[in-house]
């Protein structure tokens, strides 16, 4: 997913919603942004309040990230986002 895509997507949702992503049944928080070579990644954290939604937006609503990609870290690599769900006023990146 590019970072546009994702910009575009989560305008509709409530501006206090928290942002996890969602990895094999776990949940863990986005506390950060990263960008590594033309690429947002995402910074989680199991122990951290993720971000509100309106946080996160301000973070990637950067022209210069519009066509980046999206991943995620993953234990030792970097996962691709391809989609969010909500469920309990989170939004749940995948």
């Amino acid at each position: 997913m590019r970072t546009i895509d994702l910009i575009l997507l989560l305008n509709d949702f409530k501006k206090d919603n928290r942002i996890f992503i969602e990895d094999n049944g776990q949940r863990l928080a986005v506390v950060d942004i990263e960008i590594i070579d033309n690429t947002v990644v995402l910074k989680t954290s199991k122990n951290l309040h993720g971000l509100r939604n309106w946080e996160f937006l301000v973070l990637l609503n950067k022209k210069d990230y519009y066509e980046f990609p999206i991943f995620y870290h993953n234990k030792n690599s970097h996962k691709q986002l391809f989609g969010f769900r909500v469920a309990n006023d989170c939004l749940l990146l995948g």
